[in-house]
């Protein structure tokens, strides 16, 4: 793989003390991991309730982005839903341990599954599958959750700015896909999937200098891959829908896997792309707070001077 060449991810590059910081909250990271999940859920809410003040830019991102989702919110709903959305962002940061140093065996008995069985028809009848998903709070343990049910597993992300935060994140994600692939890799994605691994696939983000068009998503209208449907019509791949949800009482979680997209690609990109965010939006919309609405997922418009978010 290429990540073996790429010295950027080679972990002994950043020793200098300059990045002692990020390896000290990373040692802290992992020995949250021996707390019970009670005493790190209450720490996580209090760490979402720091940054949804530490964060305005991102705190207002959020509440315009629920304002158009929920145009009949009242402004008390609104807030009500954005602090309970940072609460579980601040919730998923110790959960990233658990994804990252937790055994299979440990996590599988947290995890419920609903609708394993649409998973199954999918890879008994597709060469290739796109595990189609949007960017939830619980996002890291759900990606490794989807992966303890597929045989060959592949997962698409987006480097982090920080390059050492990076280089750990892939060094851990690393130990549980076949392949871990830049999501501007498309030709290693394709690859992937005529290989027949399950790909992991989230495109619910905002994309600017990439193939997209625009549709509707989330009351809006937002800019949009058109790479699921043309990879599903080259790789003749099933579109999965799941996505995870962090039950109540600390009771673990819940994979919920949606039957695959039907005709899909129908040959009609844009009816094509906009079935991709309706899947996406029907997820948010039955689990709203533990979505990342902080995003601004609809800084890119088709009418240039249409200004979402305040600089």
């Amino acid at each position: 793989m290429s990540q073996e060449i790429d010295k950027s991810l080679r972990l002994s590059s950043y020793l200098a003390p300059k990045h002692w910081p990020l390896w000290f909250a990373i040692g802290l990271l992992r020995l949250s991991t021996f707390l019970p999940t009670r005493v790190t859920s209450k720490l996580g809410n209090a760490l979402g309730r720091l940054l949804y003040y530490a964060m305005p830019s991102r705190r207002r991102a959020a509440r315009i982005n629920i304002r158009q989702a929920y145009p009949d919110f009242s402004k008390d709903e609104i807030t009500a839903l954005n602090k309970k959305s940072f609460e579980s962002l601040g919730i998923s940061i110790f959960e990233m341990g658990v994804a990252w140093y937790e055994k299979d065996s440990v996590l599988k008995k947290k995890c419920q599954v609903e609708g394993k069985e649409h998973l199954d028809h999918a890879i008994t009848n597709n060469d290739a599958i796109i595990l189609l998903t949007g960017h939830f709070t619980t996002l890291e343990t759900g990606g490794r959750l989807i992966g303890l049910y597929c045989d060959k597993y592949n997962a698409v992300f987006k480097k982090a700015r920080s390059p050492l935060f990076n280089a750990i994140m892939v060094h851990h994600r690393s130990k549980f896909f076949n392949e871990l692939i830049d999501n501007k890799n498309v030709r290693g994605i394709i690859r992937g999937l005529k290989k027949g691994n399950a790909t992991w696939f989230a495109p619910d983000q905002d994309f600017r200098h990439q193939d997209i068009v625009f549709t509707p998503f989330l009351g809006g209208i937002a800019s949009t891959l058109t790479a699921t449907a043309k990879m599903a019509k080259m790789t003749k791949a099933a579109v999965v829908p799941f996505y995870q949800v962090r039950l109540k009482n600390n009771k673990g979680f819940k994979l919920i896997i949606l039957p695959a997209l039907e005709n899909f690609p129908s040959g009609d990109i844009l009816d094509d792309s906009a079935r991709v965010n309706k899947a996406i939006e029907d997820m948010v919309y039955a689990n709203p707070e533990q979505y990342l609405w902080l995003h601004k997922r609809f800084k890119t418009q088709p009418d240039k001077s249409t200004k979402m978010y305040p600089s």
